[in-house]
Protein backbone atom coordinates (compact mmCIF):
# COMPACT_ATOMS: atom_id res chain seq x y z
CA UNK A 1 0.00 0.00 0.00
CA UNK A 2 2.90 2.41 1.09
CA UNK A 3 5.75 3.20 -1.39
CA UNK A 4 8.82 4.22 0.46
CA UNK A 5 8.09 7.60 -0.28
CA UNK A 6 4.90 8.16 1.16
CA UNK A 7 5.90 5.94 4.18
CA UNK A 8 8.53 8.68 4.98
CA UNK A 9 5.96 11.58 4.30
CA UNK A 10 4.06 9.78 7.03
CA UNK A 11 6.46 9.02 9.74
CA UNK A 12 7.96 13.01 9.52
CA UNK A 13 4.97 14.09 9.91
CA UNK A 14 4.32 12.21 13.11
CA UNK A 15 7.76 12.72 14.54
CA UNK A 16 8.03 8.82 14.60
CA UNK A 17 8.49 5.43 13.22
CA UNK A 18 6.17 3.18 12.51
CA UNK A 19 5.48 -0.48 12.21
CA UNK A 20 4.38 -1.84 8.90
CA UNK A 21 2.15 -4.98 8.84
CA UNK A 22 1.28 -4.97 12.28
CA UNK A 23 -1.49 -7.52 13.21
CA UNK A 24 -4.07 -5.02 14.62
CA UNK A 25 -5.77 -7.97 16.65
CA UNK A 26 -4.02 -7.61 19.95
CA UNK A 27 -5.62 -3.77 19.75
CA UNK A 28 -9.13 -4.61 19.65
CA UNK A 29 -11.47 -5.33 22.70
CA UNK A 30 -12.58 -8.19 20.33
CA UNK A 31 -9.40 -10.02 19.86
CA UNK A 32 -9.28 -10.55 15.70
CA UNK A 33 -8.40 -8.92 12.62
CA UNK A 34 -5.23 -8.58 10.49
CA UNK A 35 -2.88 -6.70 10.04
CA UNK A 36 -2.78 -2.46 8.87
CA UNK A 37 -0.31 -1.66 6.42
CA UNK A 38 1.01 1.31 8.50
CA UNK A 39 0.74 1.65 12.35
CA UNK A 40 1.42 5.09 13.51
CA UNK A 41 1.86 7.22 16.62
CA UNK A 42 0.96 10.62 16.97
CA UNK A 43 1.59 12.58 19.96
CA UNK A 44 0.07 16.50 19.58
CA UNK A 45 -2.85 18.02 17.38
CA UNK A 46 0.06 19.99 15.84
CA UNK A 47 1.68 16.65 14.34
CA UNK A 48 -1.58 14.92 13.81
CA UNK A 49 -2.82 17.50 11.91
CA UNK A 50 0.11 17.20 9.25
CA UNK A 51 -0.01 13.83 9.43
CA UNK A 52 -3.86 14.20 8.11
CA UNK A 53 -2.64 16.69 5.63
CA UNK A 54 -0.17 14.31 3.95
CA UNK A 55 -2.56 11.16 3.89
CA UNK A 56 -5.31 13.60 2.24
CA UNK A 57 -2.82 14.96 -0.43
CA UNK A 58 -1.15 11.46 -0.44
CA UNK A 59 -5.01 9.57 -0.96
CA UNK A 60 -4.34 7.42 2.18
CA UNK A 61 -7.04 5.79 3.74
CA UNK A 62 -6.20 6.38 7.75
CA UNK A 63 -8.66 5.53 10.89
CA UNK A 64 -7.99 6.39 14.34
CA UNK A 65 -7.49 3.20 16.48
CA UNK A 66 -8.38 4.37 20.11
CA UNK A 67 -9.18 1.64 22.70
CA UNK A 68 -9.96 -0.62 19.63
CA UNK A 69 -13.57 -1.36 21.07
CA UNK A 70 -17.03 -1.07 18.57
CA UNK A 71 -14.95 -2.33 16.03
CA UNK A 72 -14.05 -5.55 13.80
CA UNK A 73 -10.87 -5.67 11.24
CA UNK A 74 -11.64 -8.38 8.16
CA UNK A 75 -9.52 -11.02 8.84
CA UNK A 76 -7.19 -9.67 5.74
CA UNK A 77 -6.29 -6.99 7.51
CA UNK A 78 -6.68 -2.90 6.31
CA UNK A 79 -4.95 -1.58 3.55
CA UNK A 80 -4.15 1.74 5.08
CA UNK A 81 -2.93 4.18 7.79
CA UNK A 82 -3.83 3.29 11.75
CA UNK A 83 -3.35 6.14 14.12
CA UNK A 84 -2.95 5.50 17.50
CA UNK A 85 -3.17 8.80 19.79
CA UNK A 86 -0.13 9.32 22.40
CA UNK A 87 1.58 12.10 24.06
CA UNK A 88 -0.29 15.54 25.15
CA UNK A 89 -3.05 13.70 23.20
CA UNK A 90 -3.85 11.17 25.83
CA UNK A 91 -3.54 13.76 29.06
CA UNK A 92 -5.59 16.04 30.19
CA UNK A 93 -6.18 18.36 33.52
CA UNK A 94 -9.04 19.70 35.72
CA UNK A 95 -10.27 23.10 36.20
CA UNK A 96 -13.02 23.69 38.49
CA UNK A 97 -16.10 21.73 37.07
CA UNK A 98 -14.06 21.25 33.65
CA UNK A 99 -12.05 18.65 32.24
CA UNK A 100 -9.84 19.71 29.11
CA UNK A 101 -8.56 16.20 27.93
CA UNK A 102 -6.77 14.76 24.84
CA UNK A 103 -8.87 12.79 22.49
CA UNK A 104 -6.99 9.85 23.04
CA UNK A 105 -7.69 9.85 26.94
CA UNK A 106 -9.96 7.07 28.03
CA UNK A 107 -13.18 7.68 29.97
CA UNK A 108 -11.92 5.15 32.59
CA UNK A 109 -9.16 7.44 32.99
CA UNK A 110 -11.49 11.13 33.27
CA UNK A 111 -14.30 9.40 35.34
CA UNK A 112 -11.81 8.03 38.23
CA UNK A 113 -10.40 11.55 38.20
CA UNK A 114 -13.70 13.37 37.88
CA UNK A 115 -14.84 10.97 41.29
CA UNK A 116 -11.68 12.02 42.81
CA UNK A 117 -12.36 15.40 42.51
CA UNK A 118 -15.42 15.68 42.88
CA UNK A 119 -16.83 16.18 39.92
CA UNK A 120 -20.09 14.60 38.81
CA UNK A 121 -21.75 13.28 35.27
CA UNK A 122 -19.29 10.56 34.11
CA UNK A 123 -20.26 7.78 36.42
CA UNK A 124 -22.51 5.99 34.00
CA UNK A 125 -19.91 6.31 30.91
CA UNK A 126 -17.01 5.54 33.40
CA UNK A 127 -17.72 1.79 31.62
CA UNK A 128 -17.50 2.07 28.15
CA UNK A 129 -14.14 1.02 26.98
CA UNK A 130 -13.37 4.17 24.70
CA UNK A 131 -11.61 7.26 24.26
CA UNK A 132 -12.97 10.58 24.72
CA UNK A 133 -12.70 11.68 21.39
CA UNK A 134 -13.81 8.22 20.15
CA UNK A 135 -16.55 8.69 22.57
CA UNK A 136 -17.70 11.85 21.37
CA UNK A 137 -17.57 10.81 17.75
CA UNK A 138 -20.43 8.14 18.11
CA UNK A 139 -21.96 9.67 21.05
CA UNK A 140 -21.57 7.05 23.48
CA UNK A 141 -23.94 6.40 26.29
CA UNK A 142 -24.85 4.05 28.49
CA UNK A 143 -27.91 3.88 31.01
CA UNK A 144 -29.67 7.07 29.39
CA UNK A 145 -26.59 8.86 29.58
CA UNK A 146 -24.50 10.39 26.70
CA UNK A 147 -21.44 12.31 25.83
CA UNK A 148 -23.91 15.16 24.83
CA UNK A 149 -24.94 15.57 28.49
CA UNK A 150 -21.55 16.74 29.47
CA UNK A 151 -19.46 17.91 26.42
CA UNK A 152 -18.44 21.69 26.46
CA UNK A 153 -16.39 22.16 23.41
CA UNK A 154 -14.10 19.83 20.78
CA UNK A 155 -11.70 20.82 18.78
CA UNK A 156 -11.08 18.46 15.62
CA UNK A 157 -7.92 18.28 13.30
CA UNK A 158 -8.42 18.21 9.99
CA UNK A 159 -6.02 18.07 6.44
CA UNK A 160 -6.70 21.65 6.18
CA UNK A 161 -6.12 23.21 9.52
CA UNK A 162 -7.37 22.48 13.28
CA UNK A 163 -11.13 24.14 14.38
CA UNK A 164 -13.07 24.57 17.74
CA UNK A 165 -16.59 23.74 17.75
CA UNK A 166 -18.12 25.07 20.61
CA UNK A 167 -21.66 23.09 22.15
CA UNK A 168 -23.55 24.81 20.34
CA UNK A 169 -22.47 23.85 16.86
CA UNK A 170 -22.62 19.89 17.81
CA UNK A 171 -25.50 18.26 16.40
CA UNK A 172 -25.96 15.02 18.33
CA UNK A 173 -28.46 11.78 17.54
CA UNK A 174 -28.08 8.28 18.95
CA UNK A 175 -24.66 7.14 18.41
CA UNK A 176 -24.02 10.18 16.37
CA UNK A 177 -22.27 13.63 16.48
CA UNK A 178 -22.08 15.43 13.09
CA UNK A 179 -18.37 16.36 12.91
CA UNK A 180 -16.63 18.14 9.60
CA UNK A 181 -15.46 15.17 7.17
CA UNK A 182 -12.08 13.37 8.01
CA UNK A 183 -12.40 15.31 11.30
CA UNK A 184 -10.50 14.19 14.15
CA UNK A 185 -11.50 15.27 17.59
CA UNK A 186 -7.80 15.83 19.32
CA UNK A 187 -9.16 18.05 22.45
CA UNK A 188 -12.38 17.48 24.78
CA UNK A 189 -13.69 20.09 26.97
CA UNK A 190 -16.07 18.26 29.56
CA UNK A 191 -18.32 20.27 32.01
CA UNK A 192 -19.30 18.97 35.02
CA UNK A 193 -21.48 19.18 38.34
CA UNK A 194 -19.95 19.32 41.54
CA UNK A 195 -20.77 16.46 44.11
CA UNK A 196 -19.40 14.33 46.72
CA UNK A 197 -16.79 12.31 45.71
CA UNK A 198 -17.90 9.20 47.92
CA UNK A 199 -21.23 9.84 46.74
CA UNK A 200 -19.61 9.75 43.22
CA UNK A 201 -17.79 6.39 43.66
CA UNK A 202 -20.78 4.63 45.03
CA UNK A 203 -22.88 5.62 41.60
CA UNK A 204 -20.18 4.59 39.93
CA UNK A 205 -19.96 0.97 41.58
CA UNK A 206 -23.67 0.78 41.63
CA UNK A 207 -23.11 1.10 37.61
CA UNK A 208 -20.56 -1.39 37.52
CA UNK A 209 -23.17 -3.89 39.50
CA UNK A 210 -25.61 -3.61 37.36
CA UNK A 211 -23.33 -4.07 34.32
CA UNK A 212 -22.38 -6.97 35.73
CA UNK A 213 -25.41 -8.57 35.58
CA UNK A 214 -27.47 -7.06 32.53
CA UNK A 215 -23.60 -7.85 29.95
CA UNK A 216 -20.77 -10.30 29.78
CA UNK A 217 -17.99 -9.38 31.58
CA UNK A 218 -14.47 -10.82 30.93
CA UNK A 219 -14.95 -12.29 27.84
CA UNK A 220 -14.18 -10.30 24.91
CA UNK A 221 -16.26 -8.58 22.69
CA UNK A 222 -16.28 -5.28 21.02
CA UNK A 223 -19.64 -3.93 22.72
CA UNK A 224 -23.04 -3.79 21.19
CA UNK A 225 -22.79 -5.10 17.68
CA UNK A 226 -26.06 -3.67 16.52
CA UNK A 227 -27.77 -0.10 17.26
CA UNK A 228 -31.46 0.14 18.68
CA UNK A 229 -33.92 0.45 16.42
CA UNK A 230 -36.21 3.32 16.73
CA UNK A 231 -38.66 2.39 20.32
CA UNK A 232 -36.95 -1.18 20.32
CA UNK A 233 -34.24 -3.03 22.08
CA UNK A 234 -31.61 -4.93 19.55
CA UNK A 235 -30.75 -7.41 22.15
CA UNK A 236 -34.61 -8.05 23.00
CA UNK A 237 -35.42 -8.81 19.31
CA UNK A 238 -32.35 -10.66 19.05
CA UNK A 239 -32.92 -12.95 21.87
CA UNK A 240 -36.60 -13.37 21.19
CA UNK A 241 -35.49 -14.40 17.72
CA UNK A 242 -33.96 -17.30 18.88
CA UNK A 243 -30.07 -15.70 18.44
CA UNK A 244 -28.90 -16.44 22.03
CA UNK A 245 -25.87 -19.23 21.78
CA UNK A 246 -26.02 -19.26 18.20
CA UNK A 247 -22.39 -19.76 17.19
CA UNK A 248 -19.61 -20.20 14.09
CA UNK A 249 -16.35 -21.45 14.92
CA UNK A 250 -15.05 -19.22 18.03
CA UNK A 251 -17.14 -16.83 18.25
CA UNK A 252 -20.77 -17.04 20.00
CA UNK A 253 -24.02 -14.82 20.47
CA UNK A 254 -23.77 -13.89 24.22
CA UNK A 255 -26.15 -15.99 26.19
CA UNK A 256 -26.17 -12.70 28.70
CA UNK A 257 -26.91 -10.30 26.25
CA UNK A 258 -27.67 -11.08 22.74
CA UNK A 259 -26.47 -7.32 21.17
CA UNK A 260 -22.91 -8.65 22.16
CA UNK A 261 -20.45 -11.40 19.99
CA UNK A 262 -17.81 -13.00 22.47
CA UNK A 263 -14.74 -14.23 21.16
CA UNK A 264 -13.61 -17.37 23.01
CA UNK A 265 -10.12 -17.14 21.89
CA UNK A 266 -10.39 -18.38 18.45
CA UNK A 267 -12.77 -16.39 15.81
CA UNK A 268 -12.21 -14.75 12.97
CA UNK A 269 -13.43 -11.58 11.83
CA UNK A 270 -15.03 -13.92 9.42
CA UNK A 271 -16.96 -16.18 12.24
CA UNK A 272 -18.16 -12.41 13.89
CA UNK A 273 -19.56 -11.53 10.39
CA UNK A 274 -21.27 -14.40 9.52
CA UNK A 275 -23.22 -14.17 13.59
CA UNK A 276 -24.24 -10.36 12.22
CA UNK A 277 -25.93 -11.60 9.12
CA UNK A 278 -27.64 -14.50 11.08
CA UNK A 279 -28.80 -12.55 13.63
CA UNK A 280 -30.07 -9.88 11.34
CA UNK A 281 -31.63 -12.16 8.99
CA UNK A 282 -33.72 -13.79 11.73
CA UNK A 283 -34.47 -10.92 13.27
CA UNK A 284 -35.38 -9.35 9.91
CA UNK A 285 -37.61 -12.60 8.91
CA UNK A 286 -39.68 -12.85 12.50
CA UNK A 287 -40.18 -8.94 13.13
CA UNK A 288 -39.57 -6.76 9.36
CA UNK A 289 -37.11 -4.83 11.39
CA UNK A 290 -33.46 -4.23 9.95
CA UNK A 291 -31.07 -3.97 12.52
CA UNK A 292 -28.13 -1.93 11.71
CA UNK A 293 -24.37 -2.48 12.83
CA UNK A 294 -22.88 0.04 15.54
CA UNK A 295 -19.77 -1.89 15.29
CA UNK A 296 -17.38 -0.24 12.83
CA UNK A 297 -16.72 -2.52 10.25
CA UNK A 298 -12.79 -2.26 8.67
CA UNK A 299 -11.38 -3.70 5.91
CA UNK A 300 -13.30 -6.01 3.30
CA UNK A 301 -16.16 -6.41 5.53
CA UNK A 302 -19.65 -6.18 4.24
CA UNK A 303 -23.05 -7.75 5.60
CA UNK A 304 -25.29 -9.65 3.66
CA UNK A 305 -28.09 -7.87 1.87
CA UNK A 306 -31.78 -8.14 3.00
CA UNK A 307 -34.32 -9.23 0.63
Amino acid sequence: MFDSTVRSELEQAAGRTGSADEPLAPFTTLGCGGPAALLLEVDSAERLQVVLSVAARRRVPWFILGRGSNLLVADAGWPGLALRLAGELKSFSIDGNRIDSGGGATLARLAAAAAEAGLAGLEPLALIPGTAGGAVAMNAGAWSASMADVVAAVEVCLPSGRRVLPREELVFSYRRCDLPPDAVVCRVELELAAGDPGAIRAAMKDYQSRRGGAQPVGGRSCGSVFRNPPGASAGELLDRAGCRGMRAGGAEISTVHANFIINHGSATAADVLELMDRGRREVHERFGVVLEPEVKLLGDLSLEPLT
